[in-house]
């Protein structure tokens, strides 16, 4: 009898979207306008003509935009992207080459080309590559020469062309998605840890030359009084202090005023702990977790080890930049060019989530539960729960 109701509940289960994790990413979105409404206030004080809320008109139009594309990449089998998994990739590097030639030079990087930043469709072909081949190659990815190598390889290459722009947040953000999915795929905890050891301190003669990881290593861990990021943090700090409990309310924040820079993009957290306070910021963070949870759950039941492994990928691609955002805005670490993902003003980042939402939901639709041994958040790491064959 249990059974056959076990064999009827997996029945009704598949064939459906993760509604929970689609209900909490327009949630985020719609959180993010809000807030992007709120920080357009100051656009009068920056602007001689223009509309009143700018930012948040431009934001309503792509988030708009971006929901329709979520609704098409759910409708897209996941398994068409192993597929063109190589293609993919190529397009990626591609487009950051051409960003080193001909990208938009702001604030000494050159990142986007016609305001389209590509690194952030990029770090989704990497983890469609991985998740690909850690598929393909199954226990060949425990060999140091023929499995480990080349994915680890390709993710640097990648951090590398990024670190070029130069963009060291996201370069470090690649790197680490990349062995976080390793580790969690199977591959030898030696190799992370001996190849990790060396790419630090290859890249460690290239990052003291670059003045700005200099300048802002200083200033988070050393003191550095008086400048300019030292001066962001300090105002990021007083934000997130002043909202106390439950925040001034919507609105009614002052830091966005000249006090503190990019507000609406990289540290509209700090407008949230502001204008919503403690609790507000808490429960974005909880969201943040929750959507975590709901992809590992898409990749324990997705039927087979490329959904498993690009599920899991793309739910780490989120979670990671929204905790080195929050962790930025609060001043655990050093100021970095990441906004918060579904939140922060910017086409390219909020459209590159909402499609690997949509990639999130398309697995989820033919997904069904699995009996497995799991551990931290409901994982279990090594080649039997990646590379099995589910039929």
């Amino acid at each position: 009898m249990r059974e056959r109701i076990a064999e009827i509940a997996e029945i009704t289960e598949r064939g459906r979207y993760d509604l929970k994790l689609v209900l909490a990413t327009v949630a985020l979105v719609v959180l993010g306008l809000v807030m992007i409404a709120s920080a357009s206030q100051m656009v009068k004080l920056q602007r001689l003509s223009g509309p009143h809320f700018y930012f948040f008109h431009r934001q309503l139009i792509i988030a708009a935009l971006g929901l329709c594309g979520m609704i098409l990449f759910m409708k897209v089998p996941y398994h068409l992207y192993q597929k063109f998994a190589g293609k993919l990739l190529v397009a990626a590097f591609v487009l950051l080459g051409a960003v080193l030639v001909i990208g938009t030079e702001v604030r000494g990087s050159n990142r986007a080309i016609f305001d389209f930043q590509p690194v952030e469709a990029a770090k989704i072909a990497l983890v469609v590559f991985l998740a690909a081949k850690i598929s393909e190659w199954g226990d060949r990815i425990r060999d140091f020469k023929t499995g480990f190598l080349p994915l680890v390889g390709t993710a640097l290459a990648m951090a590398v062309m990024v670190a070029l722009q130069p963009n060291i947040s996201n370069a470090v953000l690649i790197v680490a998605l990349a062995y976080v999915i390793l580790f969690v795929a199977g591959c030898r905890m030696k190799h992370l840890v001996l190849f990790g050891l060396g790419t630090l301190a290859a890249a460690a003669p290239f990052l003291v030359r670059v003045s700005k990881v200099v300048t802002r290593l200083r200033d988070c861990f050393g003191g550095g009084a008086g400048s300019t990021t030292n001066f962001q943090i300090d105002q990021s700090l007083i934000a997130l202090g002043s909202g106390s409990l439950l925040g001034a309310g919507p609105g009614r924040g002052h830091q966005k005023y000249r006090f503190l820079p990019d507000a609406h993009t990289d540290f509209i957290y700090s407008i949230i702990g502001e204008e919503l306070g403690l609790v507000g910021t808490i429960a974005v963070l909880l969201v943040f977790v929750f959507m975590l949870r709901r992809a590992v759950r898409t990749a324990r039941r997705a039927p087979d080890s490329f959904g498993y492994v690009l599920a899991l990928g793309l739910g780490l691609l989120i979670f990671m930049s929204a905790i080195i955002n929050i962790a930025m805005t609060t001043g655990i670490i050093p100021t970095a060019g990441l906004p918060l993902p579904l939140i922060s003003y910017g086409g390219s980042s909020l459209v590159a989530s909402l499609a690997a939402i949509g990639i999130l939901a398309s697995i989820s639709f033919e997904g069904k539960e699995r009996k497995l041994n799991v551990g931290l958040f409901g994982l279990k790491r090594g080649a039997k729960s990646v590379y099995a064959k589910r039929a």
